[in-house]
Parts: structure tokens; C-alpha cells; sequence
């Protein structure tokens, strides 16, 4: 779920833009790219296309990303995880390459968890691990809350079961609801004059000590999610988090593995507080991971600590012996995990 650079900056720019609006409502998408790790899949779902880029060998991991990102957020960490197993890393229902389902749907939590489990079937997965972030990682928990017998496990960058009140992308919402405004904003973050500065802005704290070769890789990530922004999907991503229900009841009753990851230095540190003391308070096996100079994209910032992390807790054969014993994985709060 990255956030949107500053609005009003956003603003500013608008009055001397020369982007034009789009052309050709909700079927105007970004230009199919090929993915530079993996295999591009589409996949066909009750008449919906899903893209899907697989890698890997091993048990399935499905990667679901953040609000307004694609699977190309995951580009910085599927070849660490690839050797482990065999990922399936999705655009979102609606969003990137992946089809939205139709008029009604509105990009909540529930209904992208259903859709994955469609998906699933198309695949015959049976069970898989899932990897999310932000709003990726509250499919994930939605997954486990309200499907577990289709979950190995989840690994949860800053994911919830509480959502974040109010909403913090209100303000997007309103300027993408105004027919004519929208249309220019969405003109003007599909230029690409806007990458540097939203990656800037997703990186926060980080920016400033990242490589350059790093901070032109991200760049390059948050293009692809930009290319693909029209201004009826991304004002039901701007919704898609008010509308969304909590499921902290039905989240009591996880049994799944869960690792939670989240930085210190996260710009969404209410949400992670909130559903830390959840987690805490109902969900005592949670595995709790912080990093102290993290922001809230650990993917993007910190791609080998948190593919490390994953891998550590996520190993089939530790899974399948702690499964065997009825055991949880050991406790790793506040831990900074190795770098092998």
C-alpha cells in the first residue's frame, strides 16, 4: 500500500501539467510489459483475467501486493524466495494486468480474499502459503481468518485485521471523484513526472542513505504502478479501505503460522500499533518481527533482511515438523533477522 506523494503538491503541479486526460475509460491500461523474473501467466477466473507471474521451484507461496501497487513490487525479493518455493505473485483483482470483476466490485478485502480462492481453484492449489503487503497482507489474514483450510501459512508485511480509521487516502478519494480533476490527476501520475517524487515519498526515511542503483530500481517499480492507473481503479482503491470491514472476531480463530513484519520507522504506525496490541492481546502465536529503521514497503527497502525472515520462518520442513508436533514457531519479537 504505498503511499500517494503529497497532494497537495500533487495539486500544484496540476495547474502547469501538460499531461492529457486518458482516452477510453476503465479498458485503457498500461502496455503489457514482460516480467523480468518469472513466467507471465493469465489465468481465467469465473470470466475474469487474472495475471499472474510465476517462479520458482518448491511448495506454493502466492504473493499479493499492496493497495495501489502490482506484483512488480515483489520484483526486489521472488529471486531470493524463488530457490524455496514456487511463487505465483499477483496483480490485485482490478488492478495492474488483472481484470476487474465487474460494476459492483469494490476492491475490499472480502472480495479480493474471494477471488484469490478462485484463483486457487483455477490452479488446483489446494493449500498455499501467502506473502502480503499492507493491504496485500490484509487479503492474507482475511485468507486465514475466513479460509483456513486453504492456508499453509502467511507472511505479513504491515497487514491488518483493524482497519486503518480514518481512511488515509480520504483526500485522494475526493480530488479522483471529481470527474474532470480526476481525470487530469490520473493524467498527470500516468506522465511519470510524478516517480521520483511518490517513490521518494513510499521510501520516506530510507530514501535519503538508498544507493542510487536501488533508488533508480524502485523508480522503476512504482512506474509500472503508475502506467497502469486509471481513474476508476484507482478511486476504488481510494474506497477500498473505508469499506472494508474489520475481521478482528473471525481473525481470533486463526491457527495458520503467522509472521508479522513491520518497521519502526513505518508511515502507518497507528494501524501497525492497533493491530499489534491485537495480535498480542488474541493471537499470542503471531510472530512479531521489527526492523528499526524500517518504513512501511520492507520489500522495497530491505529486500534480502525480509526474504531472510520469510524463508527462516516460512522452511516446508519447519512448518511440516512444528504441523507434526502441534507445536507454534517460537516467539521472535523485536528480533533484527540475520542477513546469511
Amino acid at each position: 500500500m504505498p503511499r500517494i506523494a503529497s497532494f497537495a503538491f500533487l495539486l500544484l503541479l496540476l495547474c502547469t501539467a501538460c499531461a492529457q486526460p486518458r482516452h477510453g475509460g476503465e479498458a485503457l491500461k498500461a502496455v503489457k510489459t514482460p516480467a523480468t523474473f518469472g513466467i507471465d501467466q493469465v489465468i481465467e477466473v469465473d470470466r475474469v483475467r487474472a495475471h499472474v507471474v510465476e517462479a520458482g521451484d518448491g511448495p506454493p507461496a502466492i504473493l499479493i501486493p499492496g493497495l495501489f501497487g502490482t506484483y512488480r513490487g515483489f520484483e526486489r525479493i521472488m529471486p531470493l524466495l524463488a530457490p524455496h518455493f514456487h511463487l505465483y505473485a499477483l496483480d490485485n483483482f482490478g488492478t495492474g494486468d488483472s481484470d476487474r470483476p465487474g460494476d459492483d466490485f469494490s476492491y475490499t478485502v472480502d472480495e479480493q480474499a474471494d477471488m484469490i480462492v478462485r484463483l486457487m481453484d483455477r490452479l488446483q492449489l489446494s493449500r498455499s502459503t501467502f506473502i502480503g503487503v499492507s493491504y496485500g497482507g490484509m487479503i492474507a489474514l482475511n485468507l486465514a481468518a475466513r479460509y483456513p483450510q486453504r492456508v499453509q501459512a502467511v507472511a505479513c508485511i504491515e497487514g491488518a485485521v483493524i482497519m486503518p480509521r480514518p481512511s488515509p487516502y480520504g483526500f485522494m478519494e475526493r480530488g479522483l471523484d471529481t470527474p474532470l480533476l480526476g481525470d487530469a490527476i490520473i493524467a498527470l501520475i500516468r506522465s511519470g513526472l510524478l516517480d521520483r517524487t511518490i517513490a521518494r515519498d513510499v521510501m520516506g526515511p530510507a530514501w535519503e542513505s538508498m544507493h542510487e542503483n536501488d533508488r533508480a530500481e524502485v523508480m522503476s517499480i512504482i512506474s509500472h504502478y503508475t502506467d497502469a492507473a486509471t481513474r476508476p481503479t484507482w478511486l476504488g482503491l481510494a474506497r477500498a479501505l473505508h469499506l472494508s470491514r474489520d475481521f478482528d472476531e473471525q481473525a481470533k480463530s486463526i491457527t495458520a503460522p503467522v509472521l508479522y513484519l513491520y518497521g519502526e520507522k513505518t508511515s502507518f504506525a497507528r494501524m501497525v500499533d492497533t493491530n499489534l496490541s491485537y495480535f498480542r492481546q488474541n493471537l499470542p502465536h503471531v510472530d512479531l518481527v521489527s526492523f528499526s529503521d524500517g518504513i512501511h514497503d520492507l520489500e522495497l527497502q530491505k529486500p534480502r533482511e525480509t526474504a531472510t525472515a520469510i524463508v527462516e520462518f516460512l522452511a516446508p520442513e519447519r512448518l511440516d515438523a512444528l504441523a507434526d508436533t502441534g507445536q507454534r514457531p517460537p516467539h521472535l519479537r523485536h528480533q533484527q533477522p540475520a542477513v546469511h
